[in-house]
């Protein structure tokens, strides 16, 4: 793959990566670290059963899903050092969901249950995940990544494979966020986030390769933004306070990653920051890569032969 498609993919998945958080925040008050360790969660109780696409196949739809007794629970150390944030913070927010009722905690560990996966409030915002999933794939038919085409999509009806698409893609996500944590170390989950919206709303994985076509190519149609971008814009795409906001973005320009202008903010790609961003985006092609074979071999996305 040329490091134009490389940048392509990069761009398609961070585009999903913010839209799954987005929903998440939606279903979590509008918390960050919880949209983060619901994922986190689910992915530790099932991750392993979807290590067999025999198994996966099996639970497909949204009234087959895992069995409460086969998921295993999660610790909350090893989630909060996944996630790079503090173990008292994770340990709050958990307790949060489970008085909630998001959560269910046993003595070994947190379990993300089924039943809340279909609660009237989880269950009207899975057609906004798939929506998310079939434009990435979609996305990535446009520029004939990993064996799709233009007509690629989710199968339809998507009802019956819901379930599997959902948790396979999650995972995906999540690990695009464990790269991201990466780009940022010693910086707390926020900043993390405002950079990572930053470089969506200016195009700046599409901007890495300079000899990528104008708009992205295929891409175009998607309408890629490739101008810096305001704080207060940034702040409202992430319902988060003008201070808060700033705050993160001084501290991004600072630390290198981020420089500002009269227009606004931009990316930095400069000789210390262009490795770190190309191996983020084979990072991200490894993982969209993976994804797509888990997702065809499932029947959630109908092979191209």
């Amino acid at each position: 793959m040329t490091r134009i498609q490389r940048a392509k993919v990069a761009w398609l998945c961070v585009r999903l990566q913010l839209a799954y958080i987005e929903i998440t925040r939606g279903l979590v008050d509008g918390d960050l670290v919880c949209s983060l360790l619901l994922p986190a969660i689910l992915d530790a109780n099932v991750g392993h059963l979807d290590a067999d696409p025999d198994i996966s196949r099996r639970h497909q739809a949204l009234d087959a899903a895992y069995p409460d007794e086969l998921r295993r629970p999660a610790n909350a150390l090893s989630i909060a050092q996944f996630l790079e944030i503090p173990r008292e913070t994770a340990r709050a927010k958990l307790a949060g969901m489970v008085a909630n009722g998001v959560l269910h905690r046993s003595p070994a560990g947190y379990i993300l249950p089924a039943s809340t996966l279909i609660s009237d409030r989880f269950l009207p915002s899975i057609p906004r995940y798939l929506d998310a999933l079939d434009d990435f794939i979609g996305g990535l038919g446009l520029i004939r990544a990993f064996g799709l085409g233009s007509g690629s999509r989710l199968a339809h009806p998507v009802w019956p494979v819901a379930w599997a698409a959902m948790r396979l893609s999650t995972a995906h996500a999540l690990r695009e966020t464990a790269y991201t944590r990466e780009l940022t170390a010693g910086m707390n989950l926020t900043a993390c986030h405002i950079l990572l919206t930053v470089c969506h709303y200016v195009s700046g994985q599409l901007r890495l390769p300079a000899q990528m076509p104008a708009r992205g190519g295929e891409l175009s149609v998607l309408e890629p933004t490739f101008a810096p971008v305001r704080g207060s814009a940034v702040a409202a795409r992430l319902n988060l306070p003008e201070e808060t906001v700033r705050r993160h973005l001084t501290q991004l320009v600072a630390a290198g990653y981020l420089c500002r202008g009269p227009q606004g903010y931009d990316v930095v790609h400069d000789a210390d920051t262009l490795p770190i961003w190309r191996m983020f985006q084979k990072r991200a092609q490894a993982n969209a890569r993976q994804l797509i074979w888990r997702l065809t071999t499932t029947g959630v996305v109908p092979s191209a032969e």
